[in-house]
């Protein structure tokens, strides 16, 4: 790759004070970088959730050669100063634990490459010479950067009535061409284009995506876009901008020409600087009605269908290859569809299928992958998607898992305790580690998920070896990309691919969803389907969870949903604050208390008690105790009750409040 000769620089002990660089001296390679050399402008880096192991398919490439100004990259000579400084501070973060993970580094970099480009576009428009340094960008560079994440209504209703006149679908419009019509940079106009997405696939059918599977009602669980509101910047958007931007000053120490601007001090969040922002969108909750009937729809097509389907995708592959070699082996492979055709003819569908009415092996074109008309009958190709989302349904119901978890799923992931004879998933834990290869933990699950998901297993290996792929399964994913279309039915003869080596995707796993909620007919609302996202059951599961336990176990839902403290669990399942959780809540506040470096979100009584208790003692048995008794004396002495409630981020705030009748 190319080199630019540059080298990363120590870190300085003072940041306020330059010094001497020895350019020879570098912090180490990053232990998720595969390159040999941290000076290429083009880092080879691992994937969370996927080990590393030398293997190019599991990884992705994060490129140093992004535009910071028009017609100018990174890598250009002209900015040896900006490249230097910003690839320092990446290793630099790495090398402090501030970087974990190699997506947080390519976050960094892209951030920053936006506010040099937004920075020279307004050096620009003052006829000012373009940012070369770190230290060359001001505070109202950074402070206008972040306001160009709001939608100015005017700017909004202005390029809407161009699209509407010019264009038809969202493919025919030239975003140029109406970025030219209205005066912004490129950082407001980017908003300003996500925003008339969003608004013109909630609003007008004609622009929404042709690619995928198109869902036979609206979707009873997506809100509309609503101009009054959601032109404003998202609180989390911000947050995450003010994050990394701050990130570059935490890295000063090693940069030559330092980033002066404290961006977390100067502006704590997205409130500090807008008058409204679009608050964080909860996890929409699958009513009672079509939660159960989804579960119980899913176990049945699991039951019913997944041994007799994967037998009667084995009789089809032998047929496949036996018509195949008896006309000429590879030379005839051109000729797949007619012998698929074929061996669809030839081979008897198993009774236990009957139901499904399946009318042929493959797709007959592209456009019957998107079908959602069932009435005359469904490919092998749509069954296995059905397969796909009721085992995912199933899974992520009683696990409780988190949608990256369950993505990353190997093959060997069903385990039966060799102790207790009782059942496992073992997954890996995006939140619950520091470290960017993730944890593995284990979690129980039902004796039927674990057989259900054992067939499934096989049933993916079946689809695997058909392509002359034998694979260990601890190196194997469940969801598979070997389980789209086009690798299920591609010619077995074709074995250049490395799909085995790749997850599943969201989108297509969304579109797997759609199709079940489709096929089993789910019931309507006012005219609407509630077509659930792959992580909606997650949410599912805990609130199953609060109700089977009669409101005791938090600590555990807590331990299953791989929350880090019991705060986010209780922000997570929001949970009224009844009578029945009040223990629960004075219990989480003595824990808080008991660790000492730990700040609680509370009212000032509470923060007195906390306080009280931990100038008595600096052990934590001791202290928990007594924070939960100077809680009773203090509601027996004021006739109060502990109440909480969510507020910023994933946090909860603890008060007391006046008992009824008082």
């Amino acid at each position: 790759m190319e080199k630019t000769g540059l080298s990363p620089h120590k870190e300085l002990n003072d940041p306020t004070k330059l010094a001497i660089i020895n350019e020879e001296d570098c912090y180490p390679k990053p232990s998720w970088m595969l390159n040999e050399s941290v000076f290429d402008t083009t880092w080879v880096i691992g994937k969370t959730g996927y080990a590393l192991e030398d293997n190019q398919n599991l990884t992705r490439r994060l490129s140093f050669a992004k535009n910071v100004s028009h017609n100018e990259k990174l890598t250009d000579k002209i900015n040896q100063y900006l490249l230097e400084d910003i690839r320092n501070s990446l290793l630099y973060l790495n090398t402090k634990g501030k970087i974990t993970r190699a997506e947080r580094a390519s976050d960094i970099l892209r951030t920053t490459c936006h506010l040099i480009v937004h920075a020279n576009e307004l050096q620009g428009l003052k006829n000012q010479k373009p940012i070369r340094s770190l230290s060359e960008i001001s505070f109202e560079h950074v402070k206008d950067y972040l306001l160009s994440f709001n939608v100015e209504k005017h700017n909004f209703d202005k390029c809407l009535d161009i699209i509407l006149k010019r264009w038809n679908s969202k493919s025919e419009i030239d975003w140029g061409s109406l970025k030219k019509s209205i005066t912004l940079t490129s950082r407001q106009f980017k908003s300003l284009k996500d925003k008339l997405i969003k608004y013109l696939e909630s609003q007008h059918e004609g622009f929404r995506s042709e690619i995928g599977y198109t869902a036979q009602y609206p979707n009873a669980c997506i809100i509309k876009f609503d101009i009054n509101y959601d032109l404003a910047p998202k609180v989390k958007t911000i947050s995450n901008e003010i994050s990394k931007l701050h990130a570059l000053f935490t890295a000063r120490p090693c940069q030559k020409y330092k980033f002066r601007h404290p961006v977390q001090k100067l502006f704590s969040s997205g409130y500090t600087i807008f008058n409204e922002v679009v608050e964080p969108e909860k996890t929409p909750l699958m009513p009672v009605q079509i939660s159960l009937y989804t579960l119980s729809s899913a176990l049945h097509f699991v039951r019913a269908y997944g041994p007799s389907l994967r037998k009667y995708l084995s009789s089809l592959n032998k047929a496949e290859k036996t018509l195949i070699d008896s006309n000429g082996a590879k030379k005839q492979v051109d000729n797949l569809r007619k012998y698929q055709n074929m061996a669809f003819k030839n081979t008897p569908i198993p009774d236990a299928l009957y139901d499904l009415n399946i009318t042929s092996w493959r797709y007959e074109n592209e456009l019957d992958r998107y079908k959602n008309d069932f009435s005359d009958g469904i490919s092998v190709g749509i069954v296995v998607r059905l397969y796909i989302a009721a085992i995912w349904i199933l899974i992520a119901s009683f696990s409780g898992a988190r949608t990256t978890s369950l993505i990353t799923l190997r093959r060997s992931c069903f385990v039966q305790s060799p102790i207790d004879g009782l059942f496992d998933l073992i997954l890996r834990i995006p939140k619950s580690s520091e470290r960017w290869e993730l944890e593995e933990v284990h979690r129980p699950i039902p004796d039927i998920i674990y057989d259900y998901g054992l067939e499934f297993a096989a049933f993916v290996s079946e689809i695997e070896e058909r392509r002359g792929l034998v694979n260990d399964d601890k190196e194997s994913y469940l969801f598979t990309r070997m389980l789209n279309a086009r690798s299920s039915t591609a010619s077995t003869y074709r074995l250049e691919t490395h799909e085995h080596q790749k997850a599943f995707g969201r989108d297509a796993l969304d579109d797997c969803l759609d199709t079940f909620f489709d096929w089993i007919e789910s019931p309507l609302k006012n005219g609407k389907r509630w077509y659930a996202r792959t992580h909606q059951f997650r949410r599912f599961f805990a609130v199953l969870y609060f109700n089977f336990t009669d409101g005791e176990g938090l600590d555990e839902l807590s331990w299953f949903l791989g929350h880090a403290n019991l705060d986010q669990t209780f922000h997570y399942a929001e949970v009224d604050p009844t009578d029945e959780w009040i223990e629960e809540a004075e219990l989480t506040i003595a824990k808080i208390g008991a660790s000492l470096n730990k700040h609680i979100n509370a009212d000032n009584a509470i923060h007195t008690i906390v306080n009280k208790a931990r100038k008595t003692s600096n052990i934590s048995t001791v202290i928990e105790p007594l924070v939960q008794k100077l809680i009773s004396e203090h509601k027996e002495k004021n006739k109060q009750e502990v109440r909480f409630c969510k507020i910023e981020g994933e946090n909860v705030f603890f008060y007391f409040i006046d008992k009824k009748g008082n």
